[in-house]
């Protein structure tokens, strides 16, 4: 499949960019980019990911990034070589059933260690979110591995790296070996069982708050996900403090607004709410969920 010179695109439009070991392209993202120097987005075979908002759309992502319309960003792409656009419109075949990364099994002491040094149990997270890992072979080696429950059933995995060391911190189950890509889905779903919800970015967050907390991979939410969270009454957005938080809560919230019952913003003067500690994260959780 033709891919997208975007070594030239980025020359021709004059965007930084530079060039990873692991051969990805890194951009500034136009979603979340906030002067810090930081090259968040990256491109590689088709694949558009920022390390904060997750998986990005092709079309959306180079708009934002030209400031032209998407219809106009197809258009631009072609010149530059790409065909994305015409294997997207084709049906993407779904898994009929998951099949976790190669070597996955229970947790072992690396992977507990990883949560222990970030505040967290171990075993309750095992025992509550059925989490797995890896070992050291494999596209997923050296992660934990995160099961993507929808409606009670296994849809999609996420890997989060517990090495410090791998190019992406989180990795997602490819689109076609999902039932349900993870991008249209809302993880915590099942276990938000009232009429509220605090909604979050990443899973990391789920499992600081608990039960009734949710998130949507990434500050970029997509239209089926706004339809999975449309769904409570009260609606709590909770994202990082930093710039790129807010302004996506913001973005959120508006959304939201449209629907039946309640949507609410809460500021938070943490950087990363999945670094409170438990004690916190508890009191916290309970005041946003009355």
């Amino acid at each position: 499949m033709k891919t997208l010179n975007i070594r030239k695109l980025c020359d021709d439009y004059g965007l930084a960019w530079q060039e990873s070991s692991t051969g990805w392209i890194q951009m500034y993202c136009p979603f979340c980019y906030r002067g810090d120097g930081k090259y968040g987005l990256g491109y590689k075979d088709g694949s558009w990911t920022c390390f904060r908002c997750g998986k990005l759309r092709e079309w959306e992502t180079i708009s934002k990034m030209l400031r032209v319309s998407e219809k106009e960003a197809a258009t631009i792409a072609d010149k530059y070589g790409n065909i994305n656009h015409i294997v997207e419109q084709k049906e993407i075949k779904r898994a009929s059933r998951i099949e976790f990364p190669y070597c996955t099994e229970k947790m072992k002491s690396p992977h507990r260690h990883y949560l222990e040094k970030r505040g967290f149990d171990p075993i309750k997270l095992e025992w509550d979110w059925n989490l797995l890992g890896t070992g050291a072979l494999g596209a997923f080696k050296h992660r934990i591995i995160i099961p993507v429950n929808q409606n009670e059933n296994l849809v999609c995995y996420q890997g989060r790296d517990i090495t410090g060391l791998a190019s992406e911190r989180y990795k997602n189950c490819q689109n076609e070996k999902a039932v349900t890509q993870i991008k249209d889905c809302v993880y915590g779903m099942d276990e938000a069982t009232g009429e509220s919800i605090v909604i979050t970015e990443g899973v990391t967050k789920v499992w600081r708050l608990g039960p009734g907390a949710v998130c949507t991979f990434g500050t970029v939410v997509t239209p089926a996900q706004i339809r999975i969270l449309k769904r409570w009454k009260h609606r709590v957005v909770l994202f990082d403090g930093d710039e790129a938080g807010i302004d996506a809560a913001e973005r959120l919230a508006s959304e939201l607004s449209i629907f039946p019952g309640e949507t609410t913003i809460i500021s938070s003067e943490v950087k990363d709410i999945a670094e409170l500690d438990q004690a916190g994260a508890d009191n916290l959780m309970r005041r946003l969920m009355k």
